[in-house]
């Protein structure tokens, strides 16, 4: 590896690069582990291979604090290559110090350059968020419940491909926020992945291993992508009692997901707008009383179904102190 990294880290980048998948699974992929993304691209080597004779995979990663999987996607989808074509590590070091120090490389007749890819669109990129409300349905807002209020979300789906699209969407629901930080797209259930999640507190968190659905202590909302299912932990469920801005972004995110005239731009504005039209309220209450009492929210009638809402969206966002 260059350059040298921990063996925490080791053992984690090892555990997610699926050298010990089948061949026909092995796909691009990425994930987070505290401050910095990890982007894999594993590739079978042909069993004639002159330069890997006795290798029948590699996978090479990449290490970085920006999160754009297309654009590392396209890079090491080169340096892999160059890899199973020569054998030869330095030659990948060569291609990566040239990246590292021009943000561009040149492999055979095919050229990389950072500047050809923009970091904010891969915010919107590579995913859709009608596509995850189609998927769901109405129950889509428990999840958009879920990220609002700041919750533990574990997503499970039977393959990469399915899986990576679902969790990279899930912050459009809170686009205010713009924090794409809080994913770990990919993980396994190994200690010291789990422990990473715990040390994070909020996360989107990604596997394929099902025996995560057992698992209540990692989630508060579990996102079933086969099953096309979302499940409450039971610790939770006082925090998801619907009301009526619940209604009305479930309503518009339905509807507007079923529209061929509604593209995801729309859908994430119109949630934005319902949200901070229901924080702006928040905001007004605290600055009148900063408990958020029952008998404030009583007074400029909010509905009993909607103050624990009002009341845990205060704290997810700072207004008020638990």
């Amino acid at each position: 590896s260059y350059p040298q990294i921990d063996n925490n880290t080791e053992g984690i980048i090892l555990d997610r690069a699926q050298l010990t998948a089948p061949a026909d699974t092995l796909c691009y992929s990425y994930s987070k582990h505290k401050s910095l993304w990890e982007y894999y691209m594993p590739m079978t080597v042909p069993g004639d291979s002159a330069t890997l004779p006795a290798v029948s995979a590699v996978s090479v990663v990449i290490l970085s604090k920006t999160f754009n999987p297309e654009k590392f996607q396209a890079l090491l989808t080169l340096l892999a290559g160059q890899y199973v074509k020569t054998g030869d590590p330095i030659r990948i070091l060569g291609s990566y110090l040239s990246v590292f120090t021009t943000k561009q490389v040149k492999v055979d007749d095919e050229s990389w350059s950072a500047s050809a890819y923009n970091d904010k669109q891969a915010l919107l990129a590579g995913c859709s968020l009608t596509s995850f409300i189609s998927l769901f349905g109405v129950h889509s807002v428990l999840v958009y419940n879920a990220m609002v209020l700041k919750k533990r979300v574990v997503v499970v789906a039977d393959s990469m491909e399915a899986l990576l699209p679902m969790v990279r969407v899930l912050p459009q629901l809170v686009w205010s926020r713009q924090n794409w930080q809080i994913l770990r797209p990919f993980v396994t259930l190994a200690e010291a992945e789990i422990a990473d999640l715990e040390s994070s507190g909020v996360y989107v968190a990604g596997l394929l291993d099902g025996s995560v659905r057992s698992r209540e202590d990692l989630f508060d909302v579990l996102v079933d992508v086969s099953a096309r299912e979302v499940t409450i932990a039971e610790h939770s469920k006082d925090d998801f009692r619907m009301g009526d801005l619940h209604k009305e972004v479930a309503t518009f995110m339905v509807q507007g997901a079923e529209s061929d005239d509604v593209a995801d731009d729309v859908l994430i504005k119109g949630i934005f707008q319902r949200t901070n039209k229901c924080l702006e309220l928040v905001k007004e209450l605290a600055a009148a009383d900063p408990t958020l009492s029952t008998e404030t929210m009583e007074a400029r009638n909010v509905p009993a179904s909607t103050q624990r809402f009002m009341y845990n969206l205060a704290i997810a966002e700072g207004v008020i102190s638990r």
